[in-house]
Order: structure tokens, then C-alpha cells, then sequence
């Protein structure tokens, strides 16, 4: 099974389009055996669609509400909450918005055949051999933060129990390339999987989202992180990653030996 999740907002929100997402989930094969979803919503928003509505498509729905916050720059703490909220048979993660479409029938299944325990999947790789040794650099970060393509992140949920969250900023598709990056930078590991592209992104001016923020290790726009802590934690969480596969594998073997 497949869990997606996102948090949405309607007041006040011109790109948000749930209604599209949903049914562009059903056009792709979306069902009740196949794929989920879990949403959040802010509790002093005045347009949440009501249950009939969510009840009226055949996969499960499981909607939250709870106060705002921070926003947009709070939402790597929403996704964590809901991603303990998955059913237990789900094997992959895809973080959303309700901006998004998608596009091919047939990616739920692509996605969930899959028997990988660590794996991040989506159709474009981070161009990890370009950016070893130079990912820090102003000029590197400019690109592979807005221009791998990655937008919809995808992981194992094993990835996620392993890293324990979605970052400390808002935007877990450019975290998700620094993990890649420093994977392949600093143990030579490889866990991106390569399959069809199967979203597009709504017309907008991007803009609608954005707003102050408190955090200072978001990436986001034309910002970086100005706490340089931000990238030895991701680094931590890439070797934590690592050592959960060697460790995983030398049990297997010692199964298969006994």
C-alpha cells in the first residue's frame, strides 16, 4: 500500500485544489487496497470539505485538523505526526499537495512493487556524481535545491522510521536530494529508484504559500540554511540510514547461516 499524505489549507488559498488531486488519484487506479490518504487541515479554516465529500472516493481518507502554527514552515512536524497515523501495511510514503495532479495509471503499482527496504523513488535521480565534494558551494546548492525535480519526495516507510522525521524545514523533496547526495558522497550507497514520471504541478505563481519564517534552517526560495548545523544532522540521518542497511543485511545473514 501506498500512504500519501499532505497538508492542505483552502481560506485564503488560491492553488489549493484537493478536489483534482483526489480525483486524478481515482483516474490513476487509486483504491481501498492500494493507497491511502492522510490530510491535515488548520482549525480556523472555514472551508475544509465536509465528510460526504471525502467519503465519496474509494481509497480511505483519514482527515485531521489542528491549529495552524507556523504554517507552511511548520509542516515537517505535521507530515512526522501523520506519517504515525499510516496504516501498518503500507510499504512507501509520497509527500503531497493539493496543487499537485497526478498524471499516469499505474504508479501506485510501480511504486509499491517494489521490495526494498530502504528506497527513495521518483522519476528524476539527484545528479549525486556531479555534486559529491561540491554540494555545499553556493552555485552547487543553487541548483540541486530547485532544479532536481524531485517535488513529490517518495521513501520506504522503513526510510522513515529510520530517519525519524521529515527534516527540520519545510521542503523534504530538496532535503530528501541532500540525503541522496551525501549517501552516495559519503558511503557510496545508492537507494534511488527510477520509475516513470506520474505527477505534474498545477499552474500558479508559487507564491501562495510563502511566508515569514522563524526557522532558521529552512531552504526554501532564495534561502539557506543559516544554522550550518542543518546539514551535520542530515548528514547524521544519511549514515543513520546506512548503518540500518549493514545492520539489516548481517542479520539476514546470520538467519540464513543458522
Amino acid at each position: 500500500m501506498l500512504t500519501i499524505i499532505l497538508t492542505s489549507r483552502v481560506a485564503g488559498n488560491r492553488d489549493s485544489n484537493i478536489k483534482l488531486l483526489l480525483d486524478s488519484l481515482v483516474f490513476c487506479g487509486g483504491n481501498r487496497q492500494n493507497c491511502e490518504v492522510i490530510v491535515k487541515y488548520d482549525d480556523d479554516d472555514d472551508e475544509i470539505p465536509d465528510a460526504t465529500f471525502f467519503g465519496s472516493y474509494p481509497f480511505n481518507i483519514k482527515q485531521f485538523i489542528w491549529s495552524r502554527g507556523e504554517g507552511r514552515h511548520g509542516f515537517h512536524l505535521d507530515h512526522f505526526y501523520l506519517f504515525a497515523q499510516r496504516n501498518l501495511e503500507s510499504t512507501f510514503v509520497l509527500l503531497c499537495a493539493d496543487d499537485f495532479t497526478f498524471t499516469r495509471p499505474g504508479f501506485i503499482e510501480d511504486i509499491i512493487s517494489i521490495k526494498k527496504d530502504y528506497c527513495f523513488v521518483g522519476p528524476n535521480r539527484p545528479r549525486v556524481e556531479l555534486y559529491a565534494g561540491n554540494w555545499h558551494k553556493h552555485e552547487c546548492m543553487e541548483i540541486w535545491k530547485h532544479n532536481e525535480g524531485v517535488s513529490l519526495p517518495c521513501f520506504s516507510t522503513r526510510c522513515i522510521e529510520v530517519l525519524q522525521n521529515y527534516g527540520w524545514q519545510c521542503n523534504a523533496d530538496n532535503w530528501q536530494t541532500l540525503l541522496t547526495i551525501l549517501l552516495h558522497e559519503q558511503f557510496s550507497v545508492d537507494i534511488w529508484k527510477i520509475i516513470p514520471a506520474f505527477f505534474t504541478r498545477n499552474k500558479s505563481d508559487g507564491m501562495s504559500g510563502y511566508s515569514k519564517t522563524y526557522n532558521n534552517m529552512e531552504i526554501d526560495g532564495s534561502r539557506n540554511a543559516k544554522n550550518e548545523y542543518y546539514y551535520r544532522l542530515v548528514y547524521q540521518q544519511a549514515k543513520n540510514v546506512y548503518l540500518n542497511i549493514l545492520f539489516d543485511e548481517h542479520v539476514k545473514k546470520m538467519k540464513t547461516d543458522h
